[in-house]
């Protein structure tokens, strides 16, 4: 009904109370109006009009007449209040004569009504106190979080007292070991001019209590087990993240926590990484940069940059950085969440690797010979650009006659003396038993490296054991202002002239000079 939910302390109301509903009938009066309108019981249902035949009445104060069952008038100073119960409106209709038989002290009453009215709308649980910390007031909800004292809450109940009979009783949800302990805890602290604490009795509560100027006090008290459960899920969600997580001031860029998961990723105990600022496990290189983007950081920021980041056995970790920006008032806090994505970057540094060198040798491939050419062409000193091309002499009978894993075993073996004789310039397999090499130069400095190649495979191959001999027709071609595709075919057409000539030996194309004779293979 919508009676149960009008305040139990109108009941006890010095003042005259009438109640209606939307509808302008009563449906409370409290034991003063009763008596002042010689009312027997509750008139439920009656319409206000009968009582004061000036109804309706603006909010706030204004003065009316009444008539009782006698059919007595009377004037009465009438307050009106309005407040929700469920889907409806409620009216309240506060009744004080206004003639000389007003009671005495009534004026107090009244305040201190009001005062109750206005704690019974708060949505906390309230409670007043006098200068001897004895209750004077409280509102419903008050009664209802401490449901253990609640019969034994009145008027100049001591503080002290009712707190003695709560720790004494069997109902108090708060575990205490030391009662006489905690209760001279809880008095000191209530006793300060303002104290603030969080206590859990099985649910959260946070108490704030503070002195008036009077020397009495007034108490609020808020339950938080809510708000403490999110944070404590927040908590577990933070702790038990498998990515490393974290949380670091926004001005210094001090950590301030950090989970298992970053303790695990960096390798440091947990309170070396607190002694840390979020930018310092950045490579030299980079400390500066992710130190200004977090100082200047203006909301949330996506991770778009990869970061290197060394961890304590000094190896380097490549992250993504994701950063959420927290306020706690009026502290701001960064909240990063790191990725690490060194795999994917290795990877992808390896498939690069592969698409640009050949797989069983190592040297770069045709695509990166190319690129290199074509890059060298294009610099300054283009006109020093020369390439050999080599292609081995004697190779088809050795997968003939030993298999592809021998052949294999050779053209691996032919990479490696190919590179040192190269002495740093680029060698590269084009393909099948064709080699190929980059250099800047002059001619001279070309047919030296021609002849120590050639001269490389003096020594026989040992494959499993066997000695296999092989040989290498070498053509050269100087860049003078062709282009990439044009100075390889003019080393094609000189390699072709030192098969002919003989094979084992170099051709320089456009310009031949004296070949020293060299057996065949």
């Amino acid at each position: 009904m919508l009676g149960a939910e009008i305040p139990a302390f109108l009941e006890a109301c010095p003042m005259a109370v009438l109640v209606l509903d939307a509808a302008d009938r009563v449906i409370f009066v409290n034991a003063e109006a009763r008596h002042l309108l010689q009312l027997e019981d509750q008139p439920a249902g009656m319409d206000i009009a009968e009582l004061m035949p000036e109804w309706p009445l603006f909010s706030g104060v204004s003065t009316a007449f009444t008539s009782d069952r006698s059919g007595h008038r009377r004037s009465y100073r009438v307050q009106v209040m309005k407040w929700s119960a469920g889907t409806e409106t409620v009216t309240a209709a506060f009744l004080e004569p206004v003639d000389d038989e007003r009671p005495a002290g009534y004026a107090a009453r009244e305040a201190n009504l009001r005062l109750r009215y206005v704690i019974e709308m708060l949505p906390e649980a309230v409670c007043v106190f006098d200068a001897n910390d004895r209750y004077v007031l409280w509102n419903q909800k008050y009664a209802e979080l401490y449901a253990d004292i609640a019969e034994h809450l009145r008027p100049g109940a001591a503080f002290e007292d009712i707190l003695r009979t709560s720790l004494a009783g069997d109902k108090m949800r708060e575990r205490v070991e030391d009662k006489e302990a905690w209760f001279s805890a809880r008095m000191q602290k209530f006793r300060q001019p303002v104290s603030q604490e969080e206590q859990q009795d099985g649910r959260w509560l946070r108490h704030d209590d503070r002195r008036t100027p009077h020397g009495g006090a007034i108490g609020m008290r808020i339950d938080i087990t809510g708000l403490k459960q999110r944070e404590d899920w927040l908590r577990q969600l933070f702790d038990a993240n498998p990515m490393p997580m974290l949380l670091c001031d926004g001005e210094s860029l001090a950590i301030l926590q950090a989970n298992q998961a970053a303790v695990d990723f960096y390798g440091f105990q947990l309170a070396t990484l607190l002694s840390k600022r979020a930018c310092d496990m950045h490579v030299d290189d980079e400390l500066q940069a992710f130190e200004k983007i977090l100082l200047h950081l203006d909301g949330d920021r996506d991770a778009r940059t990869i970061w290197r980041q060394t961890t304590l056995d000094g190896s380097e970790r490549h992250v993504l950085i994701y950063v959420r920006q927290l306020l706690e008032g009026a502290e701001r806090r960064l909240l990063l969440t790191v990725a690490d994505v060194s795999d994917r970057i290795l990877a992808e540094a390896e498939a690069n690797r592969l698409a640009h060198h050949d797989i069983l040798t190592g040297l770069p491939n045709r695509m990166q010979f190319y690129k290199a050419l074509e890059k060298a062409l294009a610099s300054e000193d283009r006109e020093k650009v020369i390439i050999c091309c080599l292609d081995l002499d004697g190779f088809k009978p050795v997968n003939d006659t030993f298999g592809h894993a021998a052949g294999d075993d050779v053209l691996k073996n032919v990479a490696g003396r190919l590179q040192i004789h190269a002495r740093g310039h680029l060698v590269a397999r084009l393909g099948g038993d064709e080699f190929a090499i980059l250099m800047k130069g002059q001619r001279g400095e070309a047919i030296d490296l021609a002849e120590r190649c050639i001269d490389a495979f003096q020594q026989p191959f040992v494959i499993n054991g066997l000695a296999i001999r092989l040989g290498v027709s070498i053509g050269i071609a100087a860049a003078d202002g062709v282009d990439g595709e044009a100075l390889v075919q003019e080393a094609d057409r000189a390699l072709y002239r030192a098969k002919a000539d003989g094979r084992n030996t170099w051709r320089m194309t456009p310009l031949d000079l004296p070949v020293p004779k060299r057996a065949k293979a």
